[in-house]
């Protein structure tokens, strides 16, 4: 199922910049204000508390009345690409039809509500250069903080398509691997069924149980090591009643990192290439050995077994499994995980994943229980 990628709602974002800007403006004025009442202070002049703070307040708001276009300015004509000097020119033409705007809004309000008997050549003329330069510094705050909040949208959208991308490549690998597997093991369910229907019935039991839990993890990316451990369990027991004394496993993992958090599925396709590559036709016996050790900074599981070894590698890296398996550590967790596969001495393959310790992830570990330490056939 698709996953909508959220996006800020419209009104929400309107409030947002009402409460900012408001609140840009009225610590200007209130800053204002207190440097004209220390003035009048110095100079011995007696302080006029309302009037002072109310008209300097009044002074700001109106500064900030146009502060909607500046916002529509910057958000729509960003001062980028070939036309650059047209929109320069656009920004200088709104700022200063600004300044005779703001005056007359504010004369009229001014005294209306102080009775300071201004007229609008008295206060324009003089200030017409100051309010430009402030509206200009203005327009050039506003214009920093909107590039702010558009690259750090980009940044957000980002990480939410590359987290949409993995979970798509890891539905697309869970598509893939299950009916993969799921033929496979129907087909040996088919087998057994004209010379050992007992067996058979109980692969399909734990086909059942296997294909219950791969399925209950809901397309998470990560799970703990524990319930990843369990479920190549249970794909062993499907295993062994197919290939019975010619397959041995075993399981050895401290409990202590039974919490470590690993990619979901994500060891049995690796195992499953081991059947496939590793089990010939022959009585040998094939052992499977599943090991986990750590230090501060890795988590490193091995997949080791002594069967035909890798002929040729492109075998297994070219393989459907681990190949999805290699992108979606990569795509996890950078450079800090790796999938590396080699040739044993004597004979067999052996697996390595590597991947950043939990704790180094900030993620709280919590301790799993349920897992087989040891098991064979």
């Amino acid at each position: 199922m698709a996953r909508s990628i959220p996006r800020r709602p419209v009104r929400e974002s309107f409030r947002r910049d009402v409460v900012l800007y408001s609140a840009v403006w009225t610590l200007l004025g209130l800053f204002s204000a207190a440097q004209s009442l220390a003035t009048r202070m110095l100079e011995g002049q007696p302080l006029v508390w309302g009037a002072t703070v109310g008209t300097e307040l009044l002074n700001w708001y109106t500064c900030g009345i146009d502060t909607p276009v500046y916002i529509w300015l910057v958000r729509r004509f960003p001062l980028r690409g070939p036309t650059l000097a047209r929109r320069v020119a656009l920004y200088v033409a709104i700022l200063l039809v600004s300044v005779p705007i703001k005056y007359l809004i504010w004369v009229p309000l001014q005294n209306a509500i102080f009775h300071s008997g201004w007229t609008f050549a008295r206060t324009f003329a003089p200030n017409v250069f100051a309010v430009f330069v402030g509206q200009m510094y203005f327009v050039v705050l506003l214009y920093a903080i909107e590039y702010y909040r558009a690259a750090r949208e980009r940044e957000l959208r980002t990480a939410q398509l590359e987290t949409e991308l993995s979970h798509a490549q890891l539905d697309s690998l869970r598509a893939q691997i299950h009916p993969h597997f799921l033929f496979n093991t129907l087909n040996s369910i088919s087998t057994l069924m004209h010379r050992d229907v007992g067996a058979a019935d109980e692969m399909l039991s734990r086909l059942s149980d296997m294909l219950r839990a791969s399925f209950a993890a809901n397309g998470d990316q990560e799970t703990s090591l524990g319930e990843e451990l369990e479920l190549v369990e249970l794909y062993l027991g499907i295993m062994r009643v197919r290939f019975r004394d010619r397959l041995l496993a075993q399981i050895d993992v401290p409990d202590t990192l039974l919490g470590e958090r690993v990619p979901s599925f994500v060891l049995q396709p690796i195992i499953e290439n081991v059947v496939k590559h590793g089990i010939d036709a022959s009585s040998h016996v094939t052992c499977i050995r599943v090991t986990v050790d750590g230090d501060d900074e890795k988590l490193r599981v091995r997949v080791l077994d002594d069967g035909r070894g890798i002929h040729p590698i492109a075998d297994l890296t070219a393989g459907m499994g681990l190949s999805n398996i290699r992108r979606r550590i990569e795509q996890l967790y950078g450079v800090a995980g790796s999938l590396s596969i080699c040739a044993r001495d004597g004979g067999g393959t052996e697996v390595i994943i590597a991947l950043p310790r939990t704790a180094r992830r900030g993620v709280v570990v919590s301790t799993a229980t349920g897992i087989s330490v040891a098991s064979s056939a």
